[in-house]
């Protein structure tokens, strides 16, 4: 009897050791499921605004957004899968609480009561000039919901219960204009701020003190003035100019990369407030090179994945500079950045933003991760407002597809623009892998192979530019089953 308890045991023990085993494999495994949220209770159940409520559940790291009264509060603290604190702001009206995600949402049984006061105004500017922020003093200010200066909406910088800062909009009036603000007493939007026309807009206005009379492609010229600062756009003609560096006493200032025009003059102008135009120059001579290649060239580019398996971290790619970029700089660059390298188990994975969001978290600096779930990256992979790029496999079994490849291998490519791809459905792979062989386990034909399928259209859909990508290398072998890194060719269209 004794023997076989000594045979169960060691049955169990093999079982554990094989469990464990499958739970190591599976730490490779960088997908994180977002599952629905679940809102059990919520504390204080009323407050005025700037009431922080304590949100309690499940599933609750990954949420979104949070109502009060059907309109969005402020999510404050994002404490644990069990715990978010949201903060009441001055739109928030009487009602459930309402919690939700991308996977779905949640309402609270009870209702949260919000305490309305009249804000009262002891103290207000009688000027400002535009862009430039001023100080409104009193009581009970954080109940404003909008600064309206001549019936234009001003922005709210700061509001604190006895001060609100805001920014002086642009308006095309020269006289004093109203000055009004707006707050909800509970059942409608009162309008409260001093009588008549009382606040006058003041305008300052760029204008130039040296100008050059020429300019050629990519050898920027500096123009001096004052007030530059306000300078939103500038143009040759109707042809933009590329803004490299401002401040209020100088304009550095380029024709961009895709300017393709030639030799060309213009009048050299300015739009500032968004709709006030000042000409600089007359006639402004632009030298460009018609014929010079569009697109950047870019070869032998290393990318690797993450350190712990052989790579450097340098990650993150632009397309428009050719540079790798690495992990503690990525949040620096999020708009830059076209598309990211990551290691997988036998193959490694090319990944568009969009597609990403479970996967960023997994890069460190300095051992943390880069992306805390703030909504740092919400820029960067965010359904709504993040980059998509987008990948499509290139197959020279394909005629239309062939004649890309030939045309890059020929080097007779002139633009890479909608037109050159229009005979090709456009790229819909937002994590394409990456094999050593077509025949390795797991290939399929929408994914890189390094001997029969190096080819691919880049598109990042959001910037609208596209590029040429040729897989060249997997310089290093596996590390603990990660493949580092990829070497490829580029070209990105200007």
């Amino acid at each position: 009897m004794k023997s076989f308890k000594v045979s169960i045991f060691s049955v169990l023990c093999a079982m554990l050791c094989s469990v464990l085993a499958g739970c190591q494999e599976k730490t490779y495994i960088t997908t994180y499921e977002v599952l629905p949220p679940v809102l059990t209770d919520f504390s204080p159940k009323q407050g005025e605004v700037g009431t922080e409520v304590t949100i309690t559940g499940e599933n609750l790291q990954r949420v979104d957004s949070v109502f009060i009264g059907g309109t969005p509060a402020q999510i404050r603290y994002r404490v644990s899968g069990e715990k978010l604190v949201a903060q009441v702001v001055s739109g928030n009206r009487t009602g459930l609480v309402c919690i939700s995600n991308g996977k779905g949402m949640a309402e609270s049984d009870d209702m949260f009561t919000v305490h309305y006061a009249a804000p009262v105004i002891s103290d207000y500017p009688t000027e400002g000039t535009v862009n430039t922020e001023v100080v409104v003093t009193g009581s009970n200010l954080h109940f404003v919901q909008q600064v309206l200066v001549d019936n234009k909406t001003a922005v709210i910088i700061a509001q604190r219960r006895n001060e609100l800062v805001f920014k002086v909009p642009y308006s095309d009036e020269e006289e004093a204009v109203s000055l009004l603000f707006t707050y909800f007493d509970g059942s409608t939007v009162q309008t409260i701020g001093p009588e008549g026309n009382s606040f006058t807009i003041l305008k300052e206005a760029p204008a130039v003190t040296y100008c050059p009379a020429s300019l050629t492609k990519y050898e920027p010229v500096t123009l001096q003035g004052e007030h530059l600062r306000l300078v939103d756009k500038m143009f040759v003609g109707t042809e933009p100019v590329l803004i490299k560096l401002q401040s209020d006493e100088e304009i550095t200032f380029d024709m961009p990369t895709n300017y393709f025009g030639g030799n060309m003059k213009g009048a050299l102008k300015a739009v500032y407030y968004g709709v006030k135009e000042v000409v600089f120059a007359e006639e402004f001579q632009v030298y460009a090179d018609a014929n010079e290649p569009r697109y950047y060239k870019y070869e032998n580019v290393l990318l690797s994945a993450r350190e712990n398996f052989g790579g450097t971290e340098q990650s993150f790619f632009d397309c428009e500079t050719g540079t790798a970029i690495s992990s503690c700089d990525a949040a620096e660059n999020i708009p830059i950045i076209d598309f990211l390298l990551y290691d997988q188990a036998g193959y490694v994975q090319l990944y568009g933003p969009h597609n990403s969001d479970n996967t960023v978290k997994n890069f460190k600096c300095n051992g943390k991760t880069i992306d805390a779930q703030d909504g740092t990256w919400n820029s960067f992979y965010d359904d709504e407002i993040g980059v998509v790029t987008c990948f499509r496999v290139l197959k020279p079994e394909n005629e239309a597809e062939k004649a890309i490849i030939d045309a890059y291998e020929a080097g007779t490519i002139v633009e890479l623009n909608d037109d050159f791809f229009a005979a090709v459905n456009d790229p819909q792979s937002k994590a394409p892998r990456v094999y050593r062989s077509s025949t390795d386990a797991g290939y399929s034909n929408s994914h890189f192979s390094l001997d029969a399928y190096p080819y691919g259209w880049v598109k990042n859909f959001t910037t609208g530019k596209s590029g040429i990508i040729k897989v060249t290398g997997i310089p290093k072998d596996a590390v603990n089953g990660r493949i580092p890194e990829l070497q490829f060719d580029i070209i990105w269209s200007k």
